[in-house]
């Protein structure tokens, strides 16, 4: 079972999770148009970052075992918050300099302009006024919620394979 020893050094992990994707979300978009899709990169951070700190939390522990279930539990709630973090961070920041949003908004739109025009029929985009209508209007708030729901689904595959390598019987 984690204990409340380990909650820094989750929190911590957490932290570093939301700090590292802000940054490279920021320097991503900082300079222009850029394939939406590059933020798929992003993964590397937590899967380094959650690496490091459940070696951590293994080696803090007084017990010689490390069960699956501790890794499981310590990284979904490390890569949760940092999802969460992330969101909040690139969000503060378009507080101070909003440009690097509105270049992730119009890359977004072009690309999806641009995949939609070069698409088979049948792969084509429905409502393609629509989307790109909801992407104009899209607030930087609503990167809290992409950014949380990102870590999510990567914390369904990072979380396990780490945890699996990292345990110890």
């Amino acid at each position: 079972m984690i204990s409340l020893r380990s909650l820094p050094v989750i929190l911590t992990g957490a932290f570093l999770i939301g700090a590292g994707c802000c940054l490279f979300f920021y320097l991503v978009f900082r300079n222009g148009q850029i394939p939406p899709q590059a933020r798929l990169f992003d993964f590397w951070i937590p899967l380094v970052i959650l690496f490091f700190m459940l070696v951590l939390i293994r080696a803090r522990k007084e017990e010689p075992v490390f069960h699956f279930w501790e890794g499981l539990m310590a990284g979904n709630l490390m890569l949760w918050l940092g999802g969460l973090f992330s969101g909040l961070f690139i969000f503060l920041l378009t507080q101070v300099s909003p440009g690097f949003f509105d270049n992730f908004i119009s890359s977004s739109v072009r690309y999806l302009v641009e995949s939609d025009r070069y698409a088979a029929p049948a792969m084509k985009v429905k409502d393609l006024g629509a989307q790109v209508a909801r992407l104009k209007e899209m607030k930087p708030e609503a990167i809290i919620w992409d950014e949380f729901i990102k870590k999510v689904y990567y914390s369904f595959l990072l979380v396990p394979f780490v945890s699996v390598i990292l345990r110890r019987k």
